[in-house]
């Protein structure tokens, strides 16, 4: 057995990091921890807390599929499906988190 303990962090590809940066700043309280890149890509790791995501953006990534929009038709494809955050409050301001032009979707789950 492993000395695993938890998730170091969660990596997500999108299509304009500074609006992304901003968005987890103003909605969710996220810092800018460090940016890097390389050529073609810009990277940062944004944090709150324990939690921490590494935001990537590819000059040259393919915009979303039509398919991965819809979700009913979302699922038949592999890969990442979703990202739930836990915490106070998010399901009183979901309408207002959900409400960004489509580009960032909050869903609220009860429980665990």
């Amino acid at each position: 057995m492993t000395g695993l303990s938890g998730v170091h962090h969660i990596g997500i590809v999108v299509q304009d990091i500074d609006a992304s940066m901003a968005w987890y700043r103003e909605h969710l309280g996220f810092e800018c921890l460090y940016e890097y890149g390389w050529p073609g890509v810009k990277a940062a790791f944004i944090g709150r807390g324990a939690l921490k995501l590494e935001l990537f953006q590819n000059e040259e990534a393919a915009p979303m599929a039509v398919e991965r929009r819809r979700p009913e038709t979302n699922l038949q494809i592999g890969g990442n499906q979703s990202l739930r955050y836990r915490g106070h409050g998010l399901g009183r301001d979901r309408e207002s988190l959900g409400n960004t032009g489509g580009k960032h979707r909050i869903a609220a789950t009860r429980g665990a």
